[in-house]
């Protein structure tokens, strides 16, 4: 089902440059389906250990943002540490500490330098995409929403 995009009236009153709220179906028994399988991913990540090895913390990471993927072509994990020994090298995942909560994972991009610390929670979408560049630090804590809710006030 396509999204529908549609501006703030609010925002656009202000002057202020708005990001178009993606109005989709979320009770829908695929986007159900989906969310499920980022939930299990979630929990399955964060009990993996933050010192287990780079590889399975990797995979961990990919079931959640690519689940579909060819499993045989993950290839070696490069750890950070790795980077800076030889900088040469890049990181395919980023380094993620637990726990941390999605709910689609689908439309997640997110940079191999990147940095993500405790408890963050990215509330995402399956019909739109959220970018998180390389060489970003994300603080404890953080809440990324990328996706609005219509909320019926009294």
């Amino acid at each position: 089902m396509p999204s529908r995009l549609v501006s703030s009236e609010a925002g656009e009153h202000l002057g202020e440059t708005c990001v178009p709220e993606v109005v989709f179906p979320a009770g829908n028994s695929d986007f159900r389906a989906v969310r499920n399988r980022c939930a299990q991913a979630c929990r399955e990540f964060n009990n993996t250990p933050e010192d287990a090895d780079p590889e399975m913390r990797s995979q961990k990471w990919l079931d959640i943002v690519r689940p579909d993927r060819d499993r045989s072509e993950d290839g070696p994990a490069v750890t950070h540490d790795l980077t800076f020994a030889n900088p040469s090298l890049k990181a395919k995942t980023p380094f993620v500490k637990p726990p941390v909560w999605i709910d689609y994972g689908v439309r997640l991009h997110v940079g191999g330098s990147t940095f993500i610390n405790r408890d963050c929670k990215i509330m995402d979408t399956p019909v739109a995409d959220i970018v998180i560049g390389e060489g970003c630090n994300i603080g404890p804590n953080c809440v990324i929403v990328g996706v609005k809710r219509k909320w019926r006030l009294p």
